[in-house]
C-alpha cells in the first residue's frame, strides 16, 4: 500500500494517499475546508499551496488551486481562508423593482440575519420552483440591512424562474436560502481596487465596491461596468454614489453603438482596463469571456485576482456520451447544431440570475469552461 502523505492546512495536519483529491482527503478527516460545487467552478474551495507537489485545479494565480480538482503527490503545506458557516435561512419576497427593461431588483426579507461577506452568493429557492444562485448586493440608496437581501435578476423569456417574476412569483412568496458560498468577496487592502462587471455581474461587484467605500473611503477604487445595450445599463444610481469619493472612479460601457451619452464608452469593460500593477487587487464578475480577459490581464501584472464568472448550466449538463456521431450522413448539419448548442448564451445575454439556466453545478457536474469558472442560476 502506498505511503500516506502529510498535508498541513492552516497549521493543522492530516494525511492523504498519493493521487488523492485534496478536498476529499480533508473532509474525510474532519478538516472543514470551504466548498460548494465540487466541480472546480464556484471558487469556494480555493487554497494557496505553500509547499509540495499537486496536479490539477489550476487558476490564473500560480499558487492558488481548487481543492476539489487538485490531487496531491507529495507532502503539502497550504493555507485557506476561513469563511462564514453555511446555514439554511428562510424569508419572503417583499418587493420587485424594474431596474431596466430586462433587469429586476428583487428584495427578500429574512427571518434572521444573514452572515455573508460582500461578494458571496446564496442558493435561493422560491417555493415551487428550482433553486438558483444569486449574489446579494448593496442598496443604491441608503444603508444595508443584514435581514434584507437585494438581488439583481435578468429576465429571460421562458426562464423557469425569472419569467415568473411579477406574475406567479410576487411579494409574499416564501423563499428558502442556503449559504453563503464563494471566495470572490471583499478584502481590505492598500493597493488600488479594480472592479469589473458585465450585466448582472454588477450585483456582487457593487457589494464589494460599497463595502470598500464604507470601510476604506480613501482607498483608490476603479469600477468598470458594462452591458450589451444602453437600456440595460441599470447601474447609474450606484455609479452616482461614487462621485463624493475623490479616490473613486468609474467607467460605463456598452457593446452596441449609441449616441445618447458621451459618458458611456463603446466596447466591453475588459477593453477599458487601466494598466494593472502588482499591488492592485482585481475582481471580475459576469460573462466568462469578460472574466477570462480580466483574469489574464491580472495574471500578466502579477496582481491578486478574484473571479465570479456566470456560466450557462445547460453546457455543464452536456458530456461526450450525449454527443455520439449521428447515424445520418448529414454530418455537417449535425456539427453545426452541436456548435450552436455548445456555444451557450453570448456575453451580455447571460448573467447571475439569467434564466437561460445559470445554476450552480451539483456535485460532479462540469461546465464547458475552465476550472476557474462558476455557474449561476436561472
Amino acid at each position: 500500500m502506498a505511503k500516506k502523505l502529510t498535508i498541513v492546512a492552516n497549521d493543522v495536519p492530516f494525511t492523504a494517499y498519493p493521487g488523492e483529491v485534496l478536498l476529499d482527503a480533508a473532509l474525510q478527516q474532519g478538516i472543514n475546508l470551504p466548498h460548494d460545487c465540487r466541480a472546480g467552478q464556484c471558487g469556494s474551495c480555493l487554497v494557496r499551496i505553500l509547499e509540495g507537489e499537486v496536479l490539477g485545479g489550476e487558476t490564473p494565480q500560480r499558487t492558488m488551486v481548487h481543492a476539489c480538482q487538485t490531487r496531491v503527490f507529495s507532502d503539502v503545506r497550504l493555507q485557506f481562508e476561513k469563511l462564514p458557516a453555511v446555514r439554511k435561512l428562510a424569508g419572503r419576497l417583499v418587493r420587485i423593482d424594474r431596474l431596466a427593461p430586462d433587469i429586476r431588483g428583487v428584495t427578500i426579507r429574512l427571518n434572521e440575519r444573514a452572515n455573508h461577506r460582500p461578494g458571496q452568493y446564496y442558493r435561493f429557492r422560491f417555493r415551487g420552483y428550482p433553486s438558483r444562485c444569486f449574489s446579494p448586493t448593496a442598496p443604491f440608496v441608503g444603508n444595508d440591512d443584514r435581514k434584507t437581501l437585494r438581488l439583481h435578476i435578468k429576465m429571460v423569456r421562458d426562464g423557469r424562474v425569472s419569467s415568473k417574476l411579477e406574475t406567479d412569483i410576487q411579494p409574499g412568496h416564501k423563499v428558502s436560502i442556503e449559504g453563503p458560498f464563494g471566495s470572490a468577496f471583499h478584502r481590505p487592502g492598500n493597493g488600488q481596487l479594480i472592479l469589473v462587471a458585465s450585466g448582472t455581474g454588477f450585483a456582487p461587484i457593487w457589494a464589494i465596491a460599497e463595502a470598500s467605500l464604507r470601510r476604506q473611503p480613501g482607498r483608490p477604487l476603479l469600477l468598470i461596468a458594462g452591458s450589451r445595450r444602453l437600456s440595460s445599463l441599470y447601474m447609474a444610481p450606484a455609479l452616482c454614489r461614487l462621485a463624493p469619493y475623490p479616490a473613486a472612479q468609474f467607467i460605463a460601457t456598452t457593446e452596441e453603438a449609441q449616441d445618447a451619452s458621451e459618458i458611456v464608452l463603446r466596447g466591453s469593460p475588459a477593453e477599458h482596463l487601466p494598466e494593472i500593477l502588482p499591488s492592485d487587487t482585481v475582481y471580475a464578475a459576469g460573462s466568462p469571456r469578460l472574466v477570462d480577459a480580466v483574469g489574464r490581464a491580472a495574471a500578466r501584472a502579477g496582481a491578486a485576482f478574484y473571479a465570479d464568472p456566470f456560466v450557462a448550466s445547460g453546457a455543464a449538463e452536456a458530456s461526450w456520451l450525449r454527443w455520439k456521431l449521428p447515424a445520418t450522413s448529414d454530418l455537417r448539419s449535425w456539427v453545426m447544431n452541436w456548435l450552436a448548442t455548445a456555444a451557450g448564451p453570448q456575453e451580455g445575454e447571460g448573467g447571475w440570475g439569467d434564466d437561460s439556466a445559470l445554476a450552480r453545478p451539483t456535485a460532479g457536474e462540469r461546465g464547458r469552461m475552465s476550472a476557474t469558472t462558476a455557474q449561476r442560476g436561472l
